[in-house]
């Protein structure tokens, strides 16, 4: 089955992929007067309304709301899952909606709160796909996956089972497998929600290891304060609208300045 899935995307689209490489620099996600609207038994409700904001690359961005507020929708909308009603997502000067899902691989690296793991996988094979899908040989899919099974303490499960793993350590394998294109940004919607606070403390510690190796940027959402206080910046969704908190930004280089 395996070779199944990676035989789908031709060696055509990989050499596409390949040849364009990553873009240099450091990036930015900017939303310009982005709307998402839904039609519900023939009324139009907008989840999101005009929102402007920007993320940069090698910065920690956080954003907060009540339940059914639209965070995933934002999250989906930024990494190109879905498109806006009205206005553009760019990802420095490509608008998201335009590349293709090989190109988005190398500038984004998703984690959901509940892990999409494919059973019938092994560990490895799972962190393996992400990269054999963008065109990777089989010799370094392995040994980035085994370097990042080693990054999130796991590389003892690499030909274990998805069924053997416990929640937290599935949570990991699926961070191990968003990390294996190198991305410009990872992307991750309440990646902690399904966890106990311990196990949810080792995951987040996790990821902000790696964001300061790599330089890559962070985009979060979470109803967790002490996620959200980990961040450098955090952005409130309410009423569709999306506001950076000044006063949390203020109170983040204060404890920058104390350590």
């Amino acid at each position: 089955m395996y070779s199944k899935v990676i035989s789908v995307f031709s060696s055509l689209q990989r050499e596409a992929f390949i040849s364009k490489g990553r873009m240099e620099g450091s990036l930015e996600v900017c939303l310009q007067s982005v709307t998402k609207s839904f039609c519900d038994e023939n009324r139009q409700i907008t989840i999101l309304k005009n929102i402007n904001a920007c993320f940069q690359q090698g910065k920690t961005h956080a954003i907060v709301g009540a339940s059914g507020v639209g965070k995933s929708t934002l999250l989906h909308l930024i990494a190109g899952l879905d498109k806006p009603t009205s206005g553009k997502i760019l990802i420095g000067s490509d608008e998201i909606s335009s590349l293709s899902s090989l190109e988005r691989a190398s500038k984004i690296g998703l984690v959901f709160q509940s892990p999409y793991l494919i059973k019938e996988f092994s560990v490895i094979e799972n962190v393996m796909l992400a990269g054999k899908i963008s065109g990777l040989s089989e010799i370094e899919c392995k040994k980035k996956a085994l370097y990042l099974l080693k990054e999130v303490e796991l590389e003892q499960t690499e030909n274990w089972e998805i069924g053997k793993l416990s929640g937290g350590q599935r949570q990991r394998i699926t961070l191990a497998r968003a990390l294996m294109n190198e991305p410009s940004f990872l992307i991750a919607d309440e990646p902690t929600g399904n966890l106990d606070e311990v196990t949810g403390n080792v995951v987040m510690s996790m990821i902000l290891s790696y964001q300061k190796k790599s330089g890559m940027g962070i985009i979060i959402s979470s109803h967790n304060p002490a996620v959200t206080s980990l961040m450098e910046k955090v952005f409130i969704l309410k009423n569709g609208c999306l506001i950076e908190s000044v006063e949390f930004v203020k109170a983040h280089e204060q404890r920058v300045k104390r350590v």
